[in-house]
């Protein structure tokens, strides 16, 4: 059963569980796309977008026929001393990911990851969306650290483009929790200031192992980059989604 909650003035939807989580931002999702079939979305990876995923590809692929995704992160590792993007077929590889999850069942009109050239140019992606109109819908979730729209680890600037990070310890050993998969070290991500930029923001949180750091966001004094996600706060349209587990600590 869906709950409506308001905490700190944040205007909260409870959901009972992750997979009525996954459909509620799902509906969302096609919704938008109905009424504007040429939207751009920002997406992420991870384990908190996969039920949404699981509805999308069970959809008439039509519907995506004209909607252009944007992918937030992947994966880098040095070669030799050069700075690649893992390759297409690595296990880590997040096209992979979204091929295997969405892409291969939906055939969108087209599908982008922020690319090694933003080594050397920072924001490099950030003018290729601006250039596509920019990001109509983002999907959007928060790691156990509040690191959010990517690889945006606390400390990050709330200015920050897409840019080449080193991924943090911390994460590093969850992910490998998670995915029994060694995290590569590096990687390319979109920034605070490219996900926040979105005209609509759909931010989604599943778990207990979440419920501390979704508390310090919604309860911290203002925002701050110690808390990543809290600039979530400070946007006008962004529906925040969260299931019981992870509410449990906010009232």
């Amino acid at each position: 059963m869906v709950q409506e909650k308001t905490y700190n003035g944040i205007d909260v939807t409870i959901a009972s569980d992750y997979e009525e989580l996954g459909r509620l931002a799902a509906n969302i999702i096609l919704e938008r796309i109905y009424s504007h079939p040429k939207m751009t979305l920002l997406v992420p990876t991870g384990t908190t977008p996969l039920g949404v995923y699981r509805v999308l590809r069970h959809q008439n692929p039509k519907i995506f026929k004209k909607a252009t995704f944007l992918n937030m992160d992947e994966y880098c590792i040095l070669v030799d001393d050069k700075m690649m993007l893992i390759p297409e077929t690595h296990p880590n590889s997040y096209r992979r990911y979204m091929n295997e999850n969405l892409f291969n069942r939906i055939t969108p009109e087209a599908s982008y990851f922020p690319g090694i050239e933003n080594v050397k140019e920072l924001g490099h992606y950030d003018n290729f969306i601006k250039n596509l109109g920019g990001i109509d819908l983002c999907l959007d979730s928060i790691g156990q650290d509040g690191h959010t729209f990517g690889f945006n680890h606390p400390g990050t600037s709330f200015d920050s483009r897409t840019r080449l990070i080193r991924i943090n310890k911390e994460t590093k050993e969850i992910n490998r929790r998670l995915t029994g998969l060694e995290t590569p070290e590096y990687a390319i991500t979109t920034g605070l200031k490219t996900g926040v930029e979105s005209r609509e923001i759909i931010f989604l949180v599943s778990g207990e192992r979440k419920a501390d750091i979704l508390y310090k966001v919604i309860y911290a004094v203002e925002p701050t980059p110690d808390i990543p996600a809290t600039i979530l706060r400070q946007h006008s349209n962004c529906i925040w989604i969260v299931d019981k587990k992870a509410a449990s600590k906010l009232g």
